[in-house]
């Protein structure tokens, strides 16, 4: 397990891809960690946002507003709650954050599972098929396929892709996973896959789905 001072040196991992919240705007973005000083500061990209939506965001950009930042590292969901200190417009646009107290991690094959029925596509190696995911945690999904004779049956280990629009906005986006249990009967196929590093901003979108699921479960 890693202690907190290296989950801390870990969040200001140049390179790392994070998805940040706002105070008061009820939305996230994607950013970059371009790097940070111990117990000073760490410093995101400017977060990446559509042209329609910068003027609302550039209100909420404001030194001392909150900020939530989660991402994935080496396999770990973590985040941490901080505060903005500055953003700056030259000679880059670089967001100024408050040096985090503490990392939050936990690790994504411990969420429960749910039962749903979403509708998906899954792209085995170039074919792109129709699917149901049947049930679906932070850490994977199992699918469901009708099979024909031009259905291809992976193999365990084999990577595919799932594209599910309750998750995805971006038409060229997917959810990579890796096959990890594979059946078939005369009607369909089944396939129990695991995530394969999902950006943050679809990973947050599955999390928020299955609390909130299981929130009216109980």
């Amino acid at each position: 397990m890693m202690s907190q001072s290296a989950k801390l040196k870990a969040a200001c991992t140049p390179g790392l891809r994070v998805a940040i919240e706002l105070g008061g705007l009820n939305d996230k973005a994607p950013s970059i960690v371009l790097g940070g000083y111990p117990s000073k500061y760490v410093l995101l990209k400017e977060p990446m946002v559509h042209p329609n939506d910068k003027a609302i965001w550039s209100e909420y950009l404001y030194p001392g507003n909150e900020a939530t930042v989660r991402y994935i590292f080496e396999g770990v969901a973590s985040g941490f709650k901080t505060s903005i200190i500055k953003l700056i417009n030259s000679p880059d646009k670089i967001l100024f954050l408050k040096y985090p107290k503490r990392v939050e991690t936990y690790n994504l094959r411990r969420h429960k599972r749910i039962n749903c029925f979403l509708e998906a596509e899954v792209m085995i190696g170039k074919q792109k098929t129709l699917a149901i995911v049947e049930d679906l945690s932070s850490s994977g999904c199992g699918i469901t396929y009708l099979k024909d004779e031009s259905s291809i049956f992976p193999e365990i280990g084999d990577n595919v892709k799932i594209f599910c629009p309750y998750f995805i906005e971006d038409n060229n986006g997917f959810i990579p996973c890796k096959v990890q249990r594979a059946t078939k009967d005369t009607r369909k196929i089944a396939l129990g896959l695991t995530f394969d590093k999902p950006s943050p901003e679809i990973l947050i979108k599955i999390q928020d789905y299955v609390a909130t699921v299981l929130q009216h479960s109980t």
